[in-house]
């Protein structure tokens, strides 16, 4: 406390001598509401002619608050609204100044004076919390600073941080990154007082992913996409992908029309396909460049079968190192192609034996200690299934052969006694040229069969008589 402050109280304790003088202090963090109590605890100042709120300011006291004897009301020009009593509460003895919107300013050295029966003065200390970093804009991999600030300042006070609801030992960070961005709070500790103040920390750089070695999961024949996302306000000019082979341990530079500032994109994963790949972007700042990059692995996952007798499935993986476990699944599809999946084995054991009867579509599940971390599925056939299909087959077409054959021995059957009752119906049509016909054709056979009997007959005989 200054010397003029310290003479100010004394003229005022004076001043209510015989009266009520009381010492408070209150710690608020910035932007809430701070209440500066002013009750009073006995019943002798219910009724108050007169409530004035002054604050010191340098070397003077300035009124925040007054209420007249006449009712009158008054404020300072400045923030209006900020600071006021709610007079409703005096007639609980209660004359507490609220100031909403607290800032650092508004810290200081209070007086509330009442003026009624009795008189009644009371000295409140408001302490603003406020917390900071700095720089006001953070970028991955530089150096940061959280702070915080009590105004006014006092000694033997004691400040913890935390960051996300866990304490920390340092405030200070020399390489930000994004697993720092979150909530930073400053706890401060005074006089058996504890108070917090909050502030949020955005981390700009690449946003997604957030750390290094991260793993993606990918079954051959799908498509996946790798994340790489800027924050808003910091887009590089241009962003490079590569890719290091696992087999070959050789960087390959990746196309644009893949692999472009936002994703790569892989749309048909291949074997081969796995390995490492990087994203990285080269950006100004403050009059130099900074580089940023991330690191992430593709796994690719198939399913191997086996030829024996019962076939063995197996649940490959390019690298197996985070697997914890396997769950085989049967596919089923019903009406309107609805889908069915039914748990048959979940293990640490990547197989699992089939039979003939177990035909038809699985899938293979596989976990970490985060959980699932992705999924493969399989269509394969049994060679009992296939004898069964091809049989099947064959069934089908000797029975489609056979009933077109029959179908074309009724057709020809059909058409032949059209044909004949056609013919019929011709042979009603012209009758007097049949019986013409028909008796023509009589008279020639009688014809034949009487000169074949005269031949038998002159047999041996002399052509004579023959003739």
């Amino acid at each position: 406390m200054t010397p003029t402050g310290l003479v100010m109280v004394l003229v005022l304790a004076l001043v209510f001598e015989g009266g009520q003088c009381q010492h408070h202090e209150v710690f608020v963090a910035e932007g809430s509401v701070a209440v500066l109590p002013c009750v009073d605890g006995s019943s002798s100042v219910s009724h108050p002619n007169a409530v004035y709120w002054s604050k010191v300011v340098g070397n003077s006291q300035k009124t925040v608050w007054r209420r007249e004897k006449s009712g009158l009301e008054f404020r300072p020009l400045r923030d209006l609204s900020r600071a006021k009593c709610p007079v409703p509460n005096f007639g609980k003895a209660d004359y507490s100044l609220h100031i909403a919107e607290t800032k650092l300013a508004d810290g200081g050295k209070y007086f509330c004076e009442v003026e009624g029966k009795t008189k009644m003065l009371k000295v409140i200390m408001l302490r603003v919390i406020k917390a900071s970093i700095s720089p006001s804009i953070v970028v991955e991999g530089l150096r940061m600073e959280a702070m915080c600030h009590v105004s006014p300042e006092t000694p033997h006070i004691s400040i913890k941080w935390k960051q996300n609801g866990k304490f920390i030992n340092s405030p200070i960070i020399s390489s930000v990154s994004q697993r720092d961005a979150g909530k930073w709070t400053c706890q401060v500790s005074y006089n058996n007082m504890r108070m917090e103040a909050t502030t949020t920390l955005q981390v700009r750089g690449i946003s997604s992913p957030q750390n290094d070695s991260l793993v993606f999961y990918g079954s051959v024949g799908s498509s996946i996409s790798l994340p790489c996302v800027f924050t808003d306000g910091l887009i590089p000019n241009t962003v490079n992908w590569m890719r290091v082979s696992a087999a070959t341990n050789s960087p390959v530079l990746l196309p644009h029309s893949a692999f472009n500032s936002s994703f790569g994109l892989i749309k048909r994963v291949e074997l081969g396909d796995e390995g490492t790949y990087t994203c990285s972007g080269l950006m100004g700042l403050n009059g130099g460049k900074i580089k940023l990059q991330r690191t992430m692995r593709l796994v690719v996952a198939r399913v191997l079968s086996s030829s024996s007798d019962p076939m063995i499935l197996m649940c490959n993986l390019s690298d197996s190192r985070q697997i914890t476990s396997y769950e085989w699944l049967r596919v089923n599809y019903g009406p309107n192609n609805t889908q069915r999946v039914t748990t048959v084995q979940r293990t640490k054991n990547p197989s699992i034996r089939v039979t003939e009867k177990d035909a038809g579509e699985w899938m293979c599940r596989y976990y970490g200690n985060q959980g699932l971390l992705g999924n493969v599925t399989s269509h394969f056939y049994t060679m009992g299934a296939l004898k069964s299909e091809n049989s099947s087959s064959g069934n089908k077409t000797a029975m489609v052969m056979g009933l077109g054959f029959l179908f074309m021995v009724i057709f020809l059957i059909l058409f032949q006694m059209y044909r004949n009752y056609r013919r019929k119906q011709k042979i009603h049509l012209y009758p007097a040229m049949e019986n013409i016909v028909h008796q023509t054709i009589t008279e020639r056979e009688w014809k034949e069969r009487s000169r074949e009997k005269r031949a038998e007959a002159c047999v041996g005989e002399p052509k004579s008589v023959c003739v």
